[in-house]
């Protein structure tokens, strides 16, 4: 059995590592946005917007991460690729 820790199993194993907290990020904006629209409902409308808002900011920055996390890959694959 092999006893290698979980993201030393990629290709790219910081590459992996950045992604993933990326898409914790992303994902974990759905929660934010999910209590802010509970809070809302319970009658506190300016903190359920305040967190909804962030919501928005920490989606924002997850997607983003991703994205460079895309690029970075198709880079390297060009690179790798394309070069003389």
């Amino acid at each position: 059995m092999d006893e290698r820790p979980f993201f030393d199993r990629f290709t790219h194993p910081r590459l992996a590592t950045v992604a993933t907290a990326g898409a914790a990020l992303w994902l974990g904006s759905f929660v934010v946005a999910a209590a802010g629209l509970g809070l809302r409902a319970a009658g506190r409308a300016l903190l359920g917007a305040r967190l909804f808002f962030l919501s928005g900011l920490v989606g924002l920055v997850g997607m983003l991460v991703l994205a460079a996390c895309a690029c970075w890959l198709a880079g390297h694959w060009l690179w790798t690729r394309f070069r003389a």
